[in-house]
């Protein structure tokens, strides 16, 4: 159920001696000293899960399906049901307050929608409530022709993308808001009460500040009105319950939030507020954080819906190594650090994306003509995902190195502590010491360039553990307390 064992027998002294997991000499260089408080408490965990491009899906990535869950440990799935948001190629009538469901059962009975109904049924049965997300272009008839000058940040657009792009604006009409409310609720109503999904959370745009690949224009000071719109249309169709996740932006300095926090009625329907890195090791939520703490809504959630590396195109096992495992694991456990409550790894598995019009390698499991295995990216996250779950609570860890970015969890449901870290060169030799002394075994998971997630020693300490992990590794120490 863990990551794949091999126990080695070894007792050691009440003060932790030096372990070489690997057999290597000691390092002559100061170890790396972390430390961790469990008494510091912050906040608690959701989850940690993928997104899920459920558009190609079928009986044969089950088992991979299956995998995720059970052995990589997510339990969120970020699931975009088409690709694009442009399905109401024609307006089904030109009533916005009238939903011609004859014409949206149609589209929502046919072709992407129903495997991606299969899908999210699947996940139900595993029991993941999928959480819905809406991304890509929106019809042109939503658009305006001319839009105004762009005050805010916008991503820099790969230039194999540009290309694709026409000069078209793609500014969501801001009187066309009611029409793409009407469009995005019917999805959740067919979804629903057609499809029998059990899901919670919506999200009814992607990346707004990287259009129009990602999703149609919306600018920060637009975004309540937009969503205003969507719920008004949701409680009208007896969606109510249906809780929003906002606003999966993708440049860290863009204000989508504060807006949004002084919108006092739509923050009733409001679960989580939700930004994307693929950028900056660290930084990228404790500004909007911030945002939320100064709010009257400061017990709102944040999420790193999106983190990962963008280096896809090079496969090599270097790139596979320090971008996609080592400096994608930093991002999400900065973000963590910075008070995100999930992080989501874009994306579940190698794919073609609808709205990037390509075959995508983001994933973290190959895919081989639908034969599925994991990548060292995969195990990467494992080291997370497995072992830190959902009501974990973050506390207090430090690393007085640069090279080792860390974070620490107590689990109040099994009485345990886990550390999660990234260790890049320096000292081969890292020290834990965990204040309180109340661990009093601490089994040791790392992956390294060699092995995916192995456990290799059981050591008994009464509150400082040092450890050999010569080079680069993401590792795990899980602490338990005797009963």
């Amino acid at each position: 159920m863990y990551c794949k064992t091999r126990r080695i027998a070894t007792r050691l002294t009440a003060l932790a001696l030096a372990v070489p997991l690997f057999g290597a000499a000691q390092s002559s260089v100061a170890a790396v000293k972390i430390g961790v408080n469990p008494a510091l408490r912050f906040q608690d965990i959701d989850g940690f899960g993928v997104n899920f491009n459920a558009t190609y899906f079928r009986d044969e990535q089950k088992p991979m399906v299956d995998m995720l869950v059970k052995d990589l440990g997510a339990t969120i799935f970020r699931l975009d049901p088409y690709g694009n948001t442009n399905w109401e190629a024609k307006n089904d009538d030109t009533d916005a307050g009238h939903m011609n469901l004859e014409y949206y059962n149609d589209r929502y009975s046919t072709g992407y929608f129903e495997t991606s109904w299969k899908a999210a049924r699947y996940l139900n049965s595993l029991g993941v409530k999928p959480f819905l997300t809406l991304s890509g272009i929106t019809p042109e008839w939503m658009n305006d022709s001319v839009s105004r000058p762009v005050k805010h940040h916008v991503c820099s657009m790969p230039e194999q993308l540009a290309k694709r792009v026409d000069v078209r604006p793609y500014h969501l009409n801001p009187a066309m808001y009611e029409e793409f409310a009407e469009t995005a609720v019917s999805m959740l109503v067919y979804a629903r009460q057609k499809a029998h999904i059990d899901f919670e959370y919506f999200s009814p745009v992607n990346e707004t500040d990287c259009f129009p690949i990602e999703g149609p224009r919306v600018d920060p000071d637009e975004a309540p009105k937009l969503f205003d719109a969507v719920v008004k249309r949701m409680r009208m169709e007896g969606l109510g319950d249906v809780r929003l996740v906002l606003v999966d932006n993708s440049q860290p300095d863009n204000d989508y939030f504060t807006p949004l926090l002084a919108d006092e009625d739509l923050m009733k329907n409001v679960a989580i507020f939700s930004v994307h890195n693929y950028g900056v090791p660290a930084g990228a939520v404790a500004p909007h954080f911030a945002t939320i703490q100064r709010s009257k809504h400061p017990e709102a959630r944040i999420w790193l819906t999106e983190y990962g590396d963008l280096g896809a195109a090079d496969q090599s096992f270097e790139n596979e190594w320090k971008k996609q495992s080592l400096l994608a694991t930093r991002r999400a456990l900065a973000g963590i650090n910075e008070g995100a409550r999930a992080s989501l790894f874009w994306d579940a598995f190698d794919n073609y994306h609808e709205h990037d019009r390509e075959m995508t390698h983001y994933g973290l499991m190959r895919n081989d003509d639908h034969q599925y295995s994991p990548k060292k990216r995969y195990f990467a996250a494992k080291q997370l995902y497995r072992f830190v779950r959902p009501g974990s609570q973050r506390i207090s860890a430090t690393s007085d190195a640069g090279s080792v970015t860390v974070s620490a969890f107590r689990d109040d449901a099994n009485n345990s502590v886990v550390v999660v870290g990234v260790k890049e060169g320096g000292s081969d030799t890292v020290e834990v010491a965990s204040t309180g002394g109340e661990m009093r075994s601490w089994d040791i998971y790392p992956t390294t360039r060699e092995l995916n997630c192995a456990k290799k020693f059981t050591i008994r300490s009464a509150g400082l553990v040092r450890i050999e992990l010569p080079g680069d590794a993401v590792f795990t120490l899980v602490g338990t307390a005797e009963k």
